[in-house]
């Protein structure tokens, strides 16, 4: 049973490693409802993508058409006013969560293929779990503070007439993973150690 469980646990893992991936990848964080045509068009952790806006405070007044990586020359005037304190606080509680993630996934592919010695088995579980459980943590206030500053009107123009689209569902989703991946490893770890006690004894 332990094992099953166990097995059950490293796919949660693997949907959360994937889902996180594509959303840490994808420019869809927020968009813009297409029928408004406005002159924000997405942003991701990484890209923004613009209609021809023109910043407020740009005195140059450069007009942005297209999509640019989050730290390109081309749109630096206004990348402070893009990557605000609260935005770079995700960037980076997302890319602590993805990191682990991996990780934990590494970890468990060598657990899989028995490459950890037997008595390192449960440790293997149980680190994992606490992994996941903070990435979990990281995911959880990350969404939290995207969703609601979302909201900001300092930020991307027209809030109103922007959702939040799949790239942050997909956030969401990895951290529904890691709850039920840091759960079930933990019961594999303590159905597994309680294996052994009984084997010993």
């Amino acid at each position: 049973m332990g094992r099953a469980t166990a097995f059950i646990g490293i796919g949660c893992v693997a949907l959360a490693v994937l889902c996180m991936v594509l959303a840490f990848a994808s420019p869809y964080w927020v968009e813009s409802w297409g029928k408004f045509q406005g002159r924000f068009v997405k942003i991701g952790l990484w890209e923004v993508c613009f209609n021809d806006y023109t910043f407020y405070k740009d005195y140059n007044g450069k007009r942005y058409k297209g999509c640019w990586y989050i730290f390109s020359n081309a749109i630096r005037p206004i990348w402070e006013w893009i990557s605000p304190p609260w935005f770079i606080a995700v960037q980076v509680m997302v890319s602590i969560s993805l990191l682990f993630e991996v990780i934990v996934a590494i970890c468990l592919i060598l657990y899989l293929f028995k490459l950890f010695p037997s008595y390192l088995h449960t440790v293997v579980m149980q680190v994992s779990a606490g992994a996941m459980a903070i990435c979990l943590l990281f995911i959880f206030i990350s969404v939290v503070v995207f969703g609601l500053m979302k909201e900001d009107r300092d930020w991307v123009p027209r809030p109103d007439m922007n959702f939040l689209s799949w790239s942050y569902g997909l956030c969401c989703m990895s951290g529904i993973f890691c709850i039920a991946s840091s759960y079930l490893l933990f019961k594999a770890s303590k159905e597994s150690k309680d294996v052994d006690t009984v084997y010993r004894s």
